[in-house]
């Protein structure tokens, strides 16, 4: 594949596995994303531990095995393609890559609404929407310069995004020591009531998802075997410490009829004293500006990589000599962001339009996820593949048995959270009928899309020639 040819010639390899944990955390952890849970009272805590265990492991246990077999920028993309085919390679890598057009005005949602916190205001349609897009664009403008500026400013703010969690939690326990929790903990703490909890269930896995996106800068990797095995480890602690922190804090200092599915850490924060609430709200601005940075860096290798495949127009596979950066594939998610965000901003409801991108992005994201247990039972057909990769290759232990189970529990978890995207709508302000066309538009929308560009670009691919290629960049990328 050119693919795995192209990338580590051009690209450097700047990530370092601190680099990498602070990549996985700034793409999974969100605060509102604490703060969405908690509204689900006491039994947000079970649900997570059920997605964790019923969803997340298997993900990190196949993107482990295939992240090492097969190292190269494109991440997924390369483990369909290799696995199955370039076609269920295309379909992997593009249903992946559509995240990003939700995640981007997921973010800058949340901006707006921890602003309005900050400064104690409401905007109006029209400024929430200049705002949204204002962010999108100095988010974008970050990830312009060279990776090792905007990994820095992820790397700082790691530590801001975990603080604020941990300040939410330290306000939970001054409740405890005053009046008392303002929702002492109930049974709810040990429920498995899907039937009851299942949109929770599925809100959980939206905040566990990602977990295979950091491989997409995979030819960046410093030291690929020891930084995928810190990240997965390390991130993980960290973001389910942040995740239970911020649960609990919330739960603790916030009424069940007063929690805020966006601003919730903020508020915890603020039981302590207003300008505590509103330097916590700034910090969580900082953080989710990183995460939409961590965002564009690594969704752009997907559009790279599709360019020097010849699947997409070449102007994709363009490299910055400066920044080192792909700056078309950049500049083009940024746009497509823009107009997703102009098309939902007449929701009246900013909460009603986070609910909309949150069930939209779990929908999207899982269907990609099946290629990683399709990939993992693929690929375990030829060990001639494990053989040349040698001792760089880390193995889901247990064989086959091993393999089929992981892969079994992560299909049946899977098509739960994706069921319960449709089952009912996320907020009250959309009806069910309504919420069904919103999230069958998108996915059907994201689909044909695809099917499209792939039609377009079977012609682009023939002839794909990693010499000629290999020689433009030796001239105009050097």
């Amino acid at each position: 594949m050119l693919a795995e040819i192209i990338p580590p010639k051009v690209l450097p390899k700047s990530l370092s596995r601190f680099d990498l944990v602070t990549i996985y955390f700034a793409l999974i952890f969100g605060s509102y994303g604490a703060s969405q849970m908690a509204t689900g009272g006491w039994a947000a805590i079970p649900m997570l531990v059920l997605a964790t265990i019923g969803f997340m492991i298997p993900t990190i246990l196949a993107s482990w095995e295939l992240g090492t077999l097969f190292p190269g920028e494109g991440g997924i993309y390369i483990w369909a393609h290799k696995t199955m085919g370039p076609i269920h390679g295309f379909i992997a890598g593009w249903l992946s890559w559509m995240a990003v057009f939700l995640l981007l005005p997921l973010v800058s949602t949340a901006i707006v609404a921890h602003l309005a916190f900050i400064f104690d205001v409401e905007f109006d349609v029209t400024t929430t929407l200049f705002i949204q897009i204002a962010a999108v664009w100095l988010i974008t403008a970050l990830s312009l310069a060279r990776i090792t500026l905007s990994q820095g400013y992820v790397r700082v703010v790691f530590f801001v995004a975990l603080g604020t969690a941990i300040v939410a939690f330290v306000a939970g326990l001054l409740m405890q020591g005053g009046s008392g929790p303002a929702q002492p903990i109930t049974s709810d703490i040990t429920t498995l009531d899907l039937g009851t909890y299942g949109w929770l269930f599925s809100a959980a896995v939206l905040w566990l998802l990602g977990v295979e996106i950091p491989f997409n800068m995979g030819a960046e990797f410093a030291s690929p075997k020891r930084g995928i095995r810190d990240m997965l480890i390390l991130g993980t602690v960290a973001l389910l410490v942040g995740y239970v922190l911020g649960i609990v804090g919330i739960l603790w200092t916030t009424p069940a009829d007063q929690v805020s599915g966006v601003t919730g850490i903020a508020g915890a924060a603020a039981t302590i004293a207003p300008i505590i609430g509103s330097l916590v709200a700034l910090g969580i601005v900082l953080a989710v500006a990183s995460q939409g940075v961590a965002y564009q860096n690594t969704y752009s290798r997907l559009l790279f990589v599709s360019g020097v495949e010849h699947r997409l127009p070449r102007v994709f596979a363009h490299i910055s000599p400066r920044s080192k950066s792909p700056v078309p594939a950049l500049l083009l998610q940024a746009v497509i962001a823009s107009v997703v965000i102009i098309i939902f901003f007449s929701q009246a409801s900013l909460a009603a339009v986070l609910n909309i991108y949150l069930a939209g992005l779990v929908g999207v994201w899982s269907l990609s996820l099946f290629y990683l247990y399709t990939g993992i039972v693929s690929a375990r057909r030829h060990p001639s593949w494990y053989a040349a990769r040698g001792d760089e290759v880390w193995k889901i232990p247990g064989g086959t048995i091993g393999v089929g189970a992981v892969a079994v529990v992560g299909v049946i978890f899977t098509c739960l959270s994706i069921y319960f995207v449709f089952a009912l709508p996320w907020t009250s302000d959309i009806s069910s009928d309504q919420w069904i066309l919103y999230m069958g538009g998108l996915m059907g929308a994201f689909v044909l899309s695809g099917v499209i560009v792939w039609l377009l670009g079977l012609r682009n691919a023939e002839g794909a020639s990693a010499e000629a290629d290999l020689a433009e960049y030796a001239v105009n990328e050097n």
